[in-house]
């Protein structure tokens, strides 16, 4: 069909009023249609009065669209007839659709964009003078300056979004700058209050237009504060005249609280300037005005019991963005000897400590508070990085607020002491990351406050503990007061060292904490507490005795075995050497749990970990022992289930099996340097290869299975080095075997593991090499039958993982690369090929073995590969670059280059020049000057890879018509 303007109407109403199937055929023909050099003519008509709404804002999108992606269609001498024409339909729809307008304003900003300053320099004086209500008597004046305003907002984000060659980006962006002074005037003719009326409510479509106007230009980064001084009076008076003059008593309509978020938007980006800071005394003026009117607006706010959260959020934040954007200019005042400098600073840090502790939960009855975190870390982590002297008298004067932050962070971490029915699934996830954030912020008041903060949570666990008041009247104890003040210790755990007073009273504290009389939540975070001091245990071994018994009764627990298990964990890693008087009692109570099934996958995964670690520290007869109770299920299970017919639920209990064993090999080893013993996991693997074996060959094409089969040699392998050594050649053939029968990437992860282990073994070296000839065969088979169906992407993974384990060999033991008898040049040109993939994951790992391969090659008979087949290789990067690989992975072939130019300059010219000698090649929207520009800048890189990166990335968006020639 045709793109008449006709068709174009009826497939434009088709998708619009059809089913979901003829919408997207209707879509994808106009898609199509947008990118025709046709839709130059059929905008025009399509824009037509008598169109539909819906065609109207079709044609202009797709002006839009032609303007911001095929600006180089376009010939010079159309640029005037096609700004003209676009002008008109601005006027012809002056007056709506507003839709429309917004679209045809848009498309104006994106011409300006292109055309300044090279074809039309005045562009902005001449549109300012154009939008005159004076020189359009047919619309509506406010109309006519909403379109001046919404044309100017638009430019700012225009720029951002046009892709432009470096060169005439900084062009453009000098123009812009130039500009922002001339239109924050205008903006500030349009914010004037009337000098005897003041601001006037009947105007909020232009105040609201022109803020968002001034947001924009000073987020260019043109503007700074000393020059927005009359934009910045306009806005912060607006704001407050908005607010107390809003319309409804009861509460801001949408577009007065709309122009609230646009006037501290524009404040808000003028504080965040990159050269504010130079400008001490504005901060300050500024800053003083803001926190003097905007608390007056907050103290009636948090006094509501409706809070308006968007206005505390607003306002908040714009003062939290000034205090932390210049802390170091507020900490400055602290110390000054003007008493009106230092004021500001304390009233700063009182106003951002009262959004800290707004009333309420969050965020069921406010918002605001987690704005506040980023502030407390920035003051603390200035403070501290002054001189010793500076920061001590500093810290003396920001530690009452630390002091009041941490009682305050614990209100609000605090749970409801009667769960709430009306928090939803969502609530509660946004309290969690909350309460993280909080913990968080508990560290930022450790470091300020070091053992104060101790003695508050002390005191405060203490108190929250006491079931008697002074009147001896039995009082129950509040579970969410104990459960905040053990997260907080949990918080702090890191950053404690050596700590010997509060922390040995915590620890005995917790052993007597009434668990069973207590929500449930309070032992979950006590166990978390228990586990954040895993490593502080290690200096303190006596203590261990006091937290046990609470992680053993954990483990049995469905409601706090997560956690139970977690903290076992944490323990066994760190304190392993210390675990001895305490193994019986940690295995019996683990084969417990493990036997009656209550524990989840996971659960069950870390509890096998911790048994590992417990083991380690026993007799080998003994670890036998106990090995032979606890995997005797698993064993006769594997057995059971790898003789069964397959199904979900087999491969299910197979799998988790599997898992289990895994994180068993990955802890237990016995420290033995002078070999006297047999490590267990070795016997283990020696008594489970055969059945290994046969679920290796049953479930080959299973890659749930092979992922964990493949885990399990992993951490046999990687935990007993040396000491496996008799279980390679099995091991081996089982790989060979299953990677012959289905190429998959966790077989290639453990046969990486082995070859980078034992590749230099001279003992090994036959099997090794086999092992590689043998999995690059059939890869390369692989390569090329998947090839020849153009289905390589359905490998990709394999591909990805092959080239991963080829590039850590060609690094790390070429040599086995050279002597294992494959076809050196027919695996240089399975990677060429490979570069083809359009996964970026798998093309990097292919580009990262090609990158080892160059820079090996030079002194060894590889080069003779690169001699032969190097200008294949970049005959196919031309070719990804001019069309057809994905933009971000222009990085990657950038690496490529650079090594072929370090090690191949010579030859790196020669096919450059040769290939691009080409007409039309890669692309016929380059020109041979460009080519040789960019060829003359490639060969002068040959260190400077992010240069080279910027290069190709030119080249190629030139290529693809992005990036019009200049």
């Amino acid at each position: 069909m045709d793109f008449t303007a006709d068709n174009l109407e009826k497939a434009v109403t088709l998708f619009y009023r059809t089913e979901a199937h003829q919408q997207a055929e209707a879509h994808q023909w106009l898609t199509e249609a947008q990118n025709s050099p046709l839709a130059w003519s059929f905008v025009w008509e399509l824009l037509s009065p008598h169109r539909s709404s819906e065609v109207q804002f079709f044609a202009a999108t797709t002006l839009h669209a032609k303007l911001m992606k095929h600006w180089n269609e376009i010939p010079e001498d159309h640029y005037e007839l096609l700004k003209k024409r676009i002008l008109d339909s601005i006027i012809n729809y002056a007056m709506g659709p507003k839709i429309i307008l917004n679209r045809l304003c848009i498309t104006l900003s994106a011409y300006i964009i292109h055309t300044v300053p090279t074809h039309w320099p005045k562009a902005f004086e001449e549109l300012v003078s154009s939008f005159q209500p004076q020189y359009l008597p047919n619309v509506e004046p406010e109309r006519v300056i909403w379109i001046l305003l919404e044309i100017l907002t638009v430019i700012p984000e225009e720029f951002q979004r046009t892709t432009l060659a470096l060169n005439q980006r900084n062009r453009v962006r000098a123009v812009l700058q130039d500009v922002s002074k001339d239109i924050l005037k205008v903006v500030e003719m349009c914010l004037m209050p009337l000098p005897t009326a003041g601001f006037n409510m009947s105007n909020l479509t232009t105040y609201l237009n022109a803020s968002r106007c001034a947001s924009a230009w000073i987020q260019l980064g043109g503007l700074n504060i000393e020059e927005c001084t009359s934009v910045n009076n306009l806005l912060i008076d607006l704001t407050c005249f908005v607010y107390w003059n809003k319309t409804d008593p009861d509460g801001l309509s949408c577009d007065e609280m709309d122009l609230i978020e646009i006037t501290v938007e524009a404040l808000t980006a003028v504080f965040q300037h990159p050269h504010t800071h130079k400008y001490k005394n504005h901060v300050f003026k500024y800053a003083a005005q803001i926190l003097g009117k905007f608390d007056k607006i907050l103290d009636v706010e948090r006094n509501q019991q409706d809070m308006n959260k968007d206005v505390v959020a607003t306002l908040y934040g714009l003062v939290i963005t000034i205090g932390d954007s210049h802390s170091k200019v507020f900490i400055d005042n602290l110390k000054s000897q003007d008493p009106d400098e230092q004021r500001i600073s304390f009233d700063l840090l009182n106003f951002i400590l009262k959004c800290s502790n707004l009333p309420g939960f969050y965020p069921i009855d406010e918002s605001s508070s987690t704005l506040t975190f980023g502030f407390w870390y920035t003051l603390q982590d200035d403070v501290i990085s002054l001189d010793t002297s500076e920061c001590a008298s500093l810290i003396l004067m920001i530690k009452p607020y630390y002091r009041d932050l941490v009682c305050i962070m614990l209100r609000k971490s605090m749970f409801p002491v009667i769960e709430d029915s009306t928090w939803t699934l969502e609530d509660k996830e946004v309290f969690r990351c909350y309460r993280q954030d909080i913990a968080d912020t508990f560290m930022y008041c450790y470091v300020v406050l070091n053992l104060e903060m101790l003695d508050i949570l002390m005191s405060k666990l203490s108190e929250a503990l006491r079931t008697e008041n002074n009147n001896t009247v039995s009082q129950a104890i509040q579970w969410n007061e104990v459960e905040t003040v053990l997260h907080a210790f949990g918080a702090v755990a890191e950053s404690i060292e050596y700590e010997n007073l509060y922390l040995p009273k915590l620890m005995a504290t917790i052993k007597n904490i009434p668990f069973s009389e207590l929500h449930i939540r309070v032992m979950a975070t006590a166990l978390e507490t228990v586990g954040a001091f895993s490593e502080w245990f290690m200096d303190h071994p006596d203590l261990l005795e006091n937290i046990f018994p609470l992680v053993l009764s954990g483990l049995g627990n469905p409601e706090v075995s997560t956690s139970a298990t977690m903290a076992l964990k944490d323990i066994t890693n760190n304190c392993q050497k210390y675990l001895a008087p305490f193994a019986e009692h940690i295995l019996m109570a683990s084969q417990s749990v493990l036997s009656n099934g209550s524990l989840k996958l996971a659960e069950c995964r870390r509890l096998m970990y911790s048994i590992g670690r417990v083991l380690s520290t026993l007799p080998v007869d003994r670890i036998m022992g106990y090995l032979n109770m606890i995997l005797a299920p698993s064993f006769e299970d594997l057995q059971k289930f790898s003789e069964a017919e397959p199904s979900p639920s087999v491969t299910n209990s197979l799998i988790t099996r599997l898992k289990l064993i895994a994180a068993l090999f990955s802890s237990l080893h016995i420290e033995d340097e002078e070999k006297k013993v047999e490590q267990p996991i070795f016997v283990v693997m020696q008594k489970m290869m055969p059945l290994f074996r046969r679920i290796g060959e049953k479930y080959c094409r299973n890659i749930e299975v092979m992922e964990d089969l493949s885990v399990v040699f992993k951490y046999g392998v990687t935990t007993l080095k040396d000491d496996c050594k008799p279980l390679i050649n099995d091991m081996l053939q089982l790989i060979v075997t299953i990677y012959r029968e289905c190429p998959q990437s966790n077989i290639l992860i453990v046969a990486k593991t082995v070859l980078i282990l034992f590749g230099r073994e001279e003992e090994f070296c036959t099997l090794n090499q086999q092992l590689l000839h043998e999995l690059t065969s059939t890869t390369m088979q692989m390569c090329a039958q998947y090839n020849t169906n153009n289905q390589l992407s359905e490998k990709a993974d394999v591909l990805e993982g092959f080239f991963s384990m080829l590039a850590a060999l060609a690094k790390k033991v070429p040599q086995l690369i050279m002597t294992c008898g494959i076809d050196i040049a027919a695996l240089f040109q399975c990677a060429i090929l490979c570069l083809v993939l359009p996964e970026i994951q798998a093309l990097k790992q292919v580009s990262s073995f090609l990158v080892q391969f160059i820079s090996q090659s030079r002194e060894t008979s590889l080069a003779q590969v690169i001699q032969a087949y190097g200008e294949s290789l970049v005959l196919r990067i031309l070719m990804n670059l001019g069309s057809t690989a994905p933009r971000s992975s222009v990085d990657i072939f950038s690496d490529i280059l650079l090594a072929l130019n370090k090690k191949y300059c010579d030859n790196l010219s020669r096919w450059l020049n040769s290939l691009l000698a080409q007409e039309g090649f890669p692309s016929p929207r380059i020109t041979a000057p460009q080519k040789e520009a960019f060829i003359k800048s490639i060969l002068r890189e040959k260190t400077n890879k992010r240069k080279v990166c910027d290069t190709v990335l030119e080249f190629t968006l030139i290529c693809r018509g992005i990036l019009k020639p200049e």
